[in-house]
């Protein structure tokens, strides 16, 4: 099983939302440095991510099977980026070099992940 070793800090939250499962645990890096979110918790063969204000949590759990996205899930999960916050996380985004995939309006963009999740990123 690969780890993903803490690259941001560590709190606690209970509830959590799984995406569909992948062959490998994501790295944490794009998550931390890139969108700001943190290491929850650490667990073997699973990544646990919070957003900054704590209210997501978000499960990434690994799998030696193959992944077939024809199988069911969803298309993308999105994460709420606080007005204040938005103009340096489109900036992460350019520094980081992840190509903006599509827009909805003028506060929506959609990216993908290093693992192929396509990812929302949106503001009131």
């Amino acid at each position: 099983m690969q780890r993903a070793t803490p690259a941001c800090s560590q709190t606690h939250h209970e509830s959590h939302r799984p995406p569909p499962s992948r062959p490998q645990v994501p790295r944490p890096r794009f998550y931390c440095d890139v969108l700001g979110l943190e290491i929850a918790f650490p667990h073997d063969g699973m990544l646990f991510l919070r957003t900054p204000a704590g209210d997501d949590l978000l499960n990434f759990v690994e799998t030696r099977k193959t992944f077939d996205p024809k199988a069911g899930g969803f298309d993308h999960f999105g994460f709420h980026v606080p007005g204040t916050r938005w103009t340096k996380t489109l900036a992460a985004l350019e520094r980081a070099g992840v190509r903006i995939r599509g827009r909805r309006g003028r506060w929506a963009v959609y990216i993908r992940d290093p693992n192929g999740y396509t990812v929302e990123l949106y503001r009131d």
